[in-house]
């Protein structure tokens, strides 16, 4: 995902701290936009990607992608280099199926 890699190189361009719940609250905004704007983004991968994420935790609550990442890392900074780890694993699983 283009969105995601770029936010990745410079997140101060798009979130206010460097925090996973502002990533979080960008990425809502930016899917509602898509939505209503009839703009091409690939919003089905981070559901996907949930599905992931609550499969390797163990998860059996009912809990977004950002706050079980931030639930086993250190504090929200650590948790959006984390987010961006685990989105790159995740993808290359999705690639190997490919």
């Amino acid at each position: 995902m283009e969105l995601l890699a770029a936010i990745k190189r410079r997140p101060a361009m798009y979130l206010s701290k460097n925090y996973i719940s502002c990533l979080k609250a960008f990425l809502d905004g930016w899917f509602l936009l898509a939505d209503q704007y009839g703009i091409d983004f690939d919003a089905e991968c981070l559901g996907e990607f949930q599905d992931w994420i609550v499969a390797k935790y163990r998860i059996t609550a009912s809990r977004g992608w950002a706050n079980i990442i931030l639930f086993y890392s250190q504090d929200e900074s650590t948790a959006l280099r984390d987010f961006f780890t685990l989105f790159e694993e995740w993808q290359a699983g999705v690639n190997l199926k490919a």
